[in-house]
């Protein structure tokens, strides 16, 4: 969800120096940021499990990992995150790997403390400024969504109404046509609904009412409305839960909809083989808090290594250059990243092409 604009910008800083971590931090807390450390690397994926950051500041060699693989992983947990490289290594190819992978700055060491404080500052100013820009852009799209679904619903219902009083009188082409008409008028209501929660999602105004919630009585009910897809295509899909499984604080309606969507899609995509839902309860990345899981796997097609950390990227159609053949925006597991965190829980995906993928939903057990 989008933070408040009126609050002080958190930057991550990641580096095995102790010197230099101790220089920046004091150096951004005088400049008005609000200033977070990590030495290596399972310090920084950890901090990303219950916080976001405006700014990460990344060393690329790490006692634990590189920072390719960091940030690898910091996409999928955080891609709205800015990441700004500084290392000591100077190699143009990794350079160009690591802004591949959405790093905005690749800063190689030594460099003056003045001069890195201050690129620091500009991107955070210009995140500053695009967030502005970006919350302007998102009200305008919601008004224009919501102004042009009131006009297809008119359409929709008047199409319904002649079809029902006047029946009889349109010939078998007409019927067919009036038939493609209200197919056609579904599928953009559809999509006018999508780009409706993504913007208001992003926007932080969409509200989230949280009630107690069984999801093992929640999602055999979600699995069997796909049984007979799955069946159309031979495929077996199984439900299972272990035990115990605590009542969790979500919005029924929000989860449903994070679900279907990953269910169509593992539908969609597997051809042979099976489909399995899990649930269970676990503590990720050794956290105190204790999580519900549902996992979500196929045997299908998968999804290329490349293209992994772009999933829940709304734009990853224009970023991998490759669109689906199904008629969809593509905005179906962006909307799902976006309720999951605004549950303040996770959804994480791990796949291999030809081999199948596995997404993971974290919901957090709150007080209820």
């Amino acid at each position: 969800m989008v933070k408040t604009m009126d609050r002080k910008p958190d930057v991550l800083v990641v580096d095995d120096d102790d010197k230099f971590r101790s220089f920046v931090h004091e150096a951004l807390e005088d400049a008005g940021l609000t200033v977070h450390e990590g030495k290596n690397g399972k310090e920084a994926l950890d901090a990303f499990t219950n916080s976001t950051f405006d700014l990460m500041l990344l060393d690329f060699k790490l006692p634990d990992m590189n920072g390719l693989d960091v940030l690898k992983s910091v996409r999928e947990k955080s891609p709205s995150t800015d990441v700004m490289v500084v290392t000591g290594f100077k190699d143009i190819d990794l350079a160009v790997d690591l802004l591949k992978l959405g790093a905005k700055e690749y800063v190689t060491k030594p460099i003056e403390p003045s001069e890195l404080v201050r690129r620091i500052r500009t991107a955070v100013r210009a995140r500053t400024a695009e967030r502005r820009l970006r919350q302007l852009q998102l009200d305008f799209s919601s008004r224009l969504y919501y102004d042009l679904r009131s006009p297809l619903h008119t359409i929709l219902s008047t199409l319904e109404y002649l079809e029902k009083d006047t029946a009889s009188a349109f010939s078998d082409r007409q019927k067919v046509l009036m038939e493609s008409m209200r197919t056609n008028l579904h599928g953009m209501t559809s999509i006018l609904n999508d780009l409706i929660d993504i913007t208001l999602l992003e926007s932080g105004t969409i509200e989230i009412e949280k009630l107690p919630t069984n999801l093992d009585d929640l999602l055999p009910g979600i699995v069997e409305r796909f049984r007979p897809k799955a069946a159309a295509k031979k495929l077996s899909l199984s439900c299972s839960a272990g035990k115990n499984i605590p009542t969790v604080p979500v919005d029924a309606e929000r989860i449903k909809q994070v679900f279907n969507n990953l269910l169509d899609n593992a539908v969609k995509y597997t051809d042979k083989g099976e489909i399995n839902v899990h649930l269970s309860v676990r503590k990720p990345n050794g956290s105190s808090d204790e999580f519900v899981e549902v996992t979500v796997s196929d045997s299908g097609a998968g999804i290329p290594r490349e293209e992994l950390p772009l999933v829940f990227d709304k734009y990853k159609d224009m970023l991998t250059g490759k669109s689906s053949s199904k008629r969809t925006t593509g905005l179906g597991l962006a909307i799902c990243r976006s309720i999951v965190e605004a549950h303040h829980g996770m959804l994480t995906v791990d796949s291999v092409a030809g081999k199948g993928s596995e997404f993971k939903v974290l919901l957090p057990l709150e007080a209820l």
